[in-house]
């Protein structure tokens, strides 16, 4: 018998739980991932809602409600 699928008390073993270290691997690596795919849908939104034009005189921008 392969001692492989033989757990320690004798039973078989039906499927092997993450390590602490896999399980916080992982858990890292979800996180970045979280960051990484709303970084990238909040560039797409702005590339997509921003238009290309140079601000004019009168256009919009960070202070365009105070009057100069």
């Amino acid at each position: 018998m392969n001692r492989g699928y033989e757990a320690s008390h004798g039973g078989i073993v039906l499927f092997q739980v993450p390590s602490r270290r896999q399980r916080i691997a992982r858990r890292r690596w979800t996180a970045l991932g979280a960051v990484a795919a709303m970084a990238a849908a909040g560039w797409i939104i702005g590339a997509l809602t921003t238009g290309h034009q140079e601000a004019g005189p009168n256009g919009s921008g960070a202070f365009s409600y105070y009057p100069q």
